[in-house]
């Protein structure tokens, strides 16, 4: 009768185990989740600053160039969604 104490302690504690290490995963998920996005608006905003100096200071060059930077930085961005877009469809097949 000891015995089944023992072993249902024991399965109690690796059940309160596994829920502990699985709310801490999913906790740090999210707080993964918010920096990638607080990251992606930092960078839109950055990149706004960027083209409102360039407008207001620069010369036509200048401005040229700040605005292929623009471009160039969205389609990165984009690059890097359609790749992890892909992995994920990969993932899943």
């Amino acid at each position: 009768m000891e015995d089944w104490r023992v072993l249902l302690g024991l399965g109690g504690f690796l059940l309160t185990l596994i829920g502990f290490v699985y709310t801490r995963a999913e906790k740090s998920a999210a707080t993964t989740r918010e920096l990638e996005q607080r990251t992606h608006k930092n960078e839109l905003a950055i990149v706004q600053q960027r083209a409102d100096a360039a407008e207001k200071y620069a010369t036509k060059h200048e401005l040229r160039e700040a605005v292929d930077d623009m471009k160039n930085a969205m389609n990165g961005r984009f690059d890097r969604i359609e790749t992890k877009l892909d992995k994920k469809e990969r993932e899943i097949a």
